[in-house]
C-alpha cells in the first residue's frame, strides 16, 4: 500500500473512532460489540430481544402519541389487531404520530420522494440514527468493509454539492475516505475520471444503487476498462437487483454483490450474506408479511421500526411485496430470511447527449413541494417527457414552472415536458407505483 494511502487510512480510523464517540459517548465500543454478539445470537436470543423491544415500543406509542393512544387502546395490544400504518395516514395523522415525550428541536426531518411516487415527510430521533448506524457498520462487514477503507460509492450527490456547504461534504468524504460518484448524472466523461481515479486509491467496497452500478459496470466493460481494485465485496442497495445487474457487476469487479434492503422511512431491513440469503435485521425491525401463509405466499411487507421513538411507525406497509424463507441459511446466521423480494425499481432516463440520469434524480426534486400528492414521470421519447401529478388546493403555476424547469435541466432544454392532472395513478401488478418509467431504450438513435 503506498505511503500516502496508508496515512489516510489512518487518518480515517481515527476520524470514524472520533465521529463514533461524538455521537455515541464513550462506550461506542462495547455497542458495536454488543449489536454484533446480538445479531449472530441463537433465533430464541433474538427473538426475545425483539419481543421486548416491541413491547416498550407499543407502551411508549401508547403513553405519548395521540394517534396511537387513540387507535390501540391498551399499552398491551396484540400486534396482529393492530391496523397497518399507511403512508396516507402519515400525511393526515402528521402531528398526532408525533410523540409528546420529544421537543421539535430533538426531532430530526427527514423525507422520501416514496417509491410510491407520493412524497412522504417523517421525524426520527437521535438514538434511531445511532442504532440504525450500528446495525449498519455490522451487516456491511458482511461484504469486507470496515472504517478507514476506501470505499467507492455510487449515489445520489449531496443536494447541495453546488451550494457554498460543498466544502463540509469535502471534508466529510475525506476523513471517512469516501469517493463519490454521482448516480444521478453518469457522464461517459464522469466514470472514466472515476475509474482512473479508483485506480489511484484501490477502494476494498463499493455502495451503489443497484442501477447506477449496472451503468458503470457497463461503460467499463463496453469501452475495455479493467478494473483491478481486488475488491473486498460489492454493496447494492436503493432498488431492485436485478440478475443482469448482478451478473455484469460481478464480472467486470470480480467481486461478489451483497444486496441490502432498506427504507430512508425505517432503516436497514436486510442484508444478504455470502451465501446469497437475504437475512432481517431484526435488531431493529419487525417484519411482517401480510399474507395468509408468508412462507408459500407473497404479500405485502409491513415494518415496525423497534427505535425510532420520536415518531412511531408500528405494522408500516412500506410499498415492497415479499415471502419468508423456513429454511435455515447455510451460513450459519440465525436471522430470519426473506426468500423473495419483489416490486422494487428506478429507471434511468437518457438525454439526447448520451448522459444517463438515475430516476432518483426526479424523486428528489419533490421533496418539500407543496401541492403534491402524487407523481409519475415518463420519458415517452428523448424529446418528450409525460408529468403525471394528483394535486391538492397547494399546487400553484410557479410549481408547475418550477418542476418543468428541473425536467428540462437534467435532459435539455428543449425537451417537452407534457404535464397531465390526473385523479390518481393506478398500483402495477407488483404491488408497487413506478414512479419514474423510461420508454427510451440504450440502441436509441441519438
Amino acid at each position: 500500500m503506498p505511503i500516502h494511502r496508508a496515512i489516510k487510512t489512518l487518518i480515517s480510523k481515527a476520524g470514524w473512532y472520533a465521529y463514533n464517540i461524538y455521537r455515541k459517548g464513550v462506550h461506542y465500543h462495547s455497542q458495536l460489540s454488543q449489536t454484533a454478539a446480538l445479531l449472530d445470537a441463537p433465533l430464541e436470543t433474538i427473538e426475545t430481544f425483539q419481543a421486548e423491544r416491541l413491547k416498550r415500543l407499543l407502551q411508549h406509542a401508547y403513553q405519548t402519541t395521540p394517534y396511537y393512544r387513540e387507535l390501540l387502546k391498551t399499552e398491551t395490544p396484540d400486534i396482529l389487531q393492530i391496523p397497518p400504518l399507511e403512508k396516507q395516514d402519515i400525511r393526515e395523522q402528521f402531528e398526532r404520530l408525533c410523540s409528546t415525550a420529544f421537543t421539535a428541536e430533538q426531532r430530526i426531518e427527514n423525507a422520501t420522494g416514496g417509491s410510491t411516487g407520493t412524497p412522504l415527510k417523517f421525524y426520527q430521533d437521535r438514538n434511531y440514527w445511532n442504532q440504525r448506524n450500528l446495525s449498519v457498520y455490522y451487516f456491511d462487514r458482511w461484504a469486507g468493509w470496515n472504517f478507514g477503507q476506501p470505499q467507492l460509492i455510487i449515489w445520489g450527490a449531496p443536494v447541495d454539492l453546488e451550494d457554498d456547504g460543498h466544502w463540509k461534504h469535502w471534508v466529510s468524504n475525506f476523513w471517512r475516505n469516501q469517493y463519490w460518484l454521482n448516480g444521478f448524472h453518469l457522464t461517459d466523461k464522469a466514470m472514466l475520471a472515476m475509474f482512473e481515479q479508483m485506480n489511484q486509491y484501490s477502494p476494498q467496497t463499493i455502495l451503489a444503487y443497484s442501477s447506477s452500478l449496472y451503468q458503470f459496470a457497463a461503460f467499463l466493460s463496453d469501452n475495455g476498462l479493467i478494473p483491478r481494485w481486488n475488491l473486498k465485496g460489492i454493496i447494492s442497495s436503493a432498488e431492485m437487483l436485478h440478475p443482469h445487474y448482478r451478473a455484469l457487476a460481478e464480472i467486470v469487479f470480480k467481486a461478489k454483490v451483497y444486496n441490502r434492503y432498506g427504507g430512508r422511512e425505517v432503516g436497514l431491513i436486510g442484508m444478504e450474506c455470502a451465501e446469497g440469503s437475504l437475512h432481517i435485521n431484526c435488531r431493529d425491525i419487525y417484519l411482517e408479511i401480510d399474507s395468509p401463509d408468508p412462507y408459500t405466499e407473497p404479500g405485502e411487507i409491513l415494518v415496525t421500526q423497534l427505535n425510532n421513538y420520536a415518531m412511531p411507525f408500528i405494522r408500516y406497509r412500506i410499498g415492497d411485496v415479499g415471502m419468508l424463507s423456513a429454511e435455515p441459511c447455510p451460513c450459519g446466521n440465525d436471522l430470519p430470511v426473506l426468500a423473495e423480494l419483489l416490486g422494487r425499481a428506478t429507471a434511468t432516463f437518457r438525454t439526447r447527449t448520451g448522459t444517463l440520469i438515475h430516476g432518483g434524480y426526479f424523486t428528489r426534486q419533490f421533496y418539500g413541494v407543496k401541492g403534491v400528492n402524487q407523481f409519475q414521470i415518463i420519458q415517452e421519447t428523448l424529446k418528450h417527457c409525460v408529468l403525471k401529478v394528483v394535486v391538492n388546493g397547494q399546487w400553484t403555476e410557479s410549481t408547475r414552472r418550477y418542476l418543468v424547469q428541473c425536467i428540462q435541466k437534467a435532459l435539455g432544454g428543449d425537451v417537452v415536458v407534457t404535464v397531465k392532472f390526473v385523479e390518481d395513478i393506478p398500483v402495477p401488478p407488483s404491488g408497487k407505483r413506478e414512479y419514474t418509467i423510461s420508454k427510451v431504450g440504450a440502441d436509441v438513435c441519438i
